[in-house]
């Protein structure tokens, strides 16, 4: 049985020198009241050696991505190997990503002209041992900006960022709406539980079923093993042999004995009514 569980509802990426402090700030805040958990690089994580790691975690761990796609958001190197990785993990993992195009075309993200086509001149400048890497970031940003997004047009900030929130709870999944009544991370813990309680009592429902078969089985096996004692005693065991092989011949008679008591006992009955309940558990359990 598979816990699926994420540490993050929303990993929020964006070019800090252009939003962090207005658009972005309130966006990341406007989620936050609507009990979104988000995840944003504030600055908490140094650059150094780690951070790679530590942002492709947050991604990973991260149900689905909004990506603020600024006018210069392309010129930042880091914004375009964070974009890659949420795209990366898009195509391999389901990830769910929301463009949102702030003051900016998305045709301009596609195909690169205005803002974008000047940051990728200097890159090509910058980077000219490592084309390939140039031409990832074009190819990312052509297939993010027709995904179909959020464009700011002439709409308020304010109203955009709740046309934001609204579309990020409708695709995230039903466990949103539960997120202003119970805080997120304990909802989480809540689930786990009552997924493990369940767990549970399927083995322990399991197991009794198994200990009365087993109970039943040794049962019969005693049962048998006292009547072939108390019948084989004198000429007793000819009688038996003859009333159940209805004549001289005695071959197979031993088996008919044996029937013909779980038959008197109806324990065959009881066994096969417990394989049949043992069969339905573990088949139930399996497609649980």
């Amino acid at each position: 049985m598979a816990f699926t569980s994420y540490t993050y509802q929303v990993f929020l990426s964006f070019r800090g020198e252009d939003t962090r402090k207005n658009f972005t700030d309130h966006l990341y805040s406007t989620l936050s009241k609507a009990g979104i958990v988000t995840f944003r690089d504030d600055n908490s994580i140094q650059r150094g050696e780690n951070i790679e790691l530590e942002i492709e975690k947050a991604i990973q761990e991260s149900q689905m991505s909004v990506v603020v796609l600024s006018k210069d958001y392309a010129s930042s190197t880091w914004c375009l190997d964070e974009l890659v990785m949420i795209m990366d993990r898009k195509r391999t993992a389901g990830h769910i990503v929301l463009p949102v195009f702030y003051d900016v075309d998305p045709s301009q993200v596609g195909e690169q002209t205005g803002n974008y086509a000047e940051a990728f001149a200097k890159h090509q400048d910058h980077f000219q041992d490592d084309m390939e890497r140039v031409e990832k970031w074009k190819a990312t940003l052509k297939e993010v900006a027709y995904l179909g997004g959020m464009v700011l047009q002439d709409r308020h900030e304010s109203q955009f960022i709740g046309d934001i929130v609204e579309e990020v709870g409708k695709r995230l999944d039903s466990t949103v709406l539960l997120a202003p009544y119970i805080a997120w991370h304990r909802y989480r813990l809540l689930v786990k539980k009552t997924k493990m309680i369940v767990y549970i009592l399927y083995i322990i429902c399991i197991s009794i079923f198994v200990g009365l078969f087993l109970y039943k089985f040794i049962c019969t096996w005693i049962f048998l093993q006292s009547e072939f004692d108390r019948h084989l005693k004198g000429d007793q065991y000819d009688r038996v042999i003859w009333k159940i092989g209805n004549g001289p011949n005695r071959a197979g008679t031993e088996q008919d004995f044996v029937r013909e008591l779980l038959r008197s006992t109806g324990t065959k009955k009881n066994i096969d009514m417990g394989i049949k309940i043992m069969c339905s558990l573990v088949l139930a359990f399996c497609l649980s």
